[in-house]
């Protein structure tokens, strides 16, 4: 995992508060499999998709490497059947075990993303789904990185967001987007365009659907697919 990931340490609880007025679960909660006893999240954060999932799921294992990230869930999002892990995604192992792995807005931090997506099938029980959500370039070629640029860009959108949720929200939101550390982070982030995202995943992934949820990219992929595979399970 990069150390662009590794990041979220500094900015843990501003970040927290930010997806907490933002983030929607409703592409992993449209897409879960009839089967729910286990399930990955990989990249947790601070829990808002693990609470959620523990809601559906007989037990979760939610891995993060940011330590501070996973306080803020074991404090906030604690629940019996959650359990978070500090553990690198790539670290990890397991036997075919889980329902379904999800994720949201983090394989583009991998340096091995086919190598990740290899494993996230093994570890599906047969008839298992992958529901993972990332980020891709929203505009083809050179977009500049300037904090300048970005600040603007958050001051634009802070009127939008007094009218979306109210001004005390917006100026959290607006505090977050302007703050050094994320636009450090963001600046240093690389997408794939769309394009580059369905062929990289769809030479991994046969079979997978793609959609686009509010700028992002999501993947649907289930284990059943396996059986209706032709040549070598992993395209290199």
């Amino acid at each position: 995992m990069s150390a662009s990931a590794q990041a979220f340490d500094g900015f843990a609880t501003a970040y927290d508060a930010a997806v907490t007025l933002e983030r929607s679960h409703g592409f992993f909660l449209a897409h879960l499999p009839l089967r729910r006893e286990r399930v990955l999240d990989a990249g947790c954060g601070s829990g808002l998709l693990a609470l959620e999932l523990s809601r559906h799921f007989g037990g979760v294992v939610a891995l993060d490497i940011s330590e501070p990230m996973l306080a803020i869930a074991r404090r906030k999002r604690n629940a019996p059947n959650i359990e978070y892990q500090l553990c690198d995604v790539n670290a990890f192992s397991s036997q075919p075990a889980f329902d379904a792995i999800v994720s949201h807005t983090m394989l583009h931090h991998l340096s091995d993303i086919p190598a990740i997506l290899e494993k996230f099938r093994r570890w599906l029980v047969p008839g298992g789904s992958l529901i993972l959500l990332d980020c891709v370039a929203r505009a083809p070629g050179f977009v500049p990185r300037w904090s300048v640029l970005y600040r603007t860009c958050a001051s634009l959108q802070f009127a939008l967001d007094v009218f979306r949720h109210n001004f005390s929200d917006a100026l959290t939101l607006l505090r977050f987007r302007s703050c050094s550390a994320w636009i450090a982070h963001q600046q240093s982030d690389e997408y794939f365009s769309p394009a580059e995202f369905r062929e990289l995943y769809a030479a991994s992934l046969p079979g997978a659907q793609f959609t686009r949820v509010k700028g992002l990219m999501g993947v649907l992929w289930n284990a059943s697919n396996r059986a209706r595979e032709a040549g070598p399970p992993f395209a290199k």
